[in-house]
């Protein structure tokens, strides 16, 4: 006698439920006391809030800031942020990159990663393409 078994249906890849496209900042300032506006859109079916923000990157910092910003389902809102950068005109700097902590019902943590290029004036010159990486707090922690 052959027992078919029931298989659970596969569940959607985190970053499928989580729809967050974040826009390459713009800068503002000058001698080194710069900001950047990053633009966030929601392009899921439930509202976000975003919780947190910051810039880890030893050449491109902002510490932790506490937000709260509703973004409701296909809007989008902007995030401005002061950031340390004090590289010299042309300067590369790679792999620098923005955690946001978001809230949709869950806890989420996104990266959005940026190549940085310095501007005429030193400024933060954003690269064309944002990769963006989401992940569900509390998701592949072995307790």
């Amino acid at each position: 006698m052959v027992v078919a078994r029931a298989h659970p249906r596969p569940r959607p890849a985190i970053s499928e439920r989580l729809r967050l496209r974040v826009h390459p900042f713009t800068t503002a300032g000058a001698d080194g006391k710069w900001t950047v506006r990053w633009r966030i859109a929601n392009e899921g079916d439930l509202p976000l809030r975003l919780v947190s923000a910051q810039q880890p990157h030893s050449q491109f910092r902002t510490a932790e800031t506490a937000l709260d910003v509703a973004i409701a389902p296909r809007a989008a809102a902007d995030v401005t942020l002061p950031v340390s950068f004090n590289e010299s005109p042309g300067a590369v700097v790679e792999n620098p990159f923005l955690i946001l902590r978001l809230r949709d019902g869950g806890e989420w943590r996104a990266l959005a990663r940026v190549r940085i290029t310095a501007g005429a004036r030193g400024e933060p010159l954003a690269g064309e393409s944002v990769v963006v990486t989401t992940q569900k707090v509390g998701i592949g922690r072995a307790d």
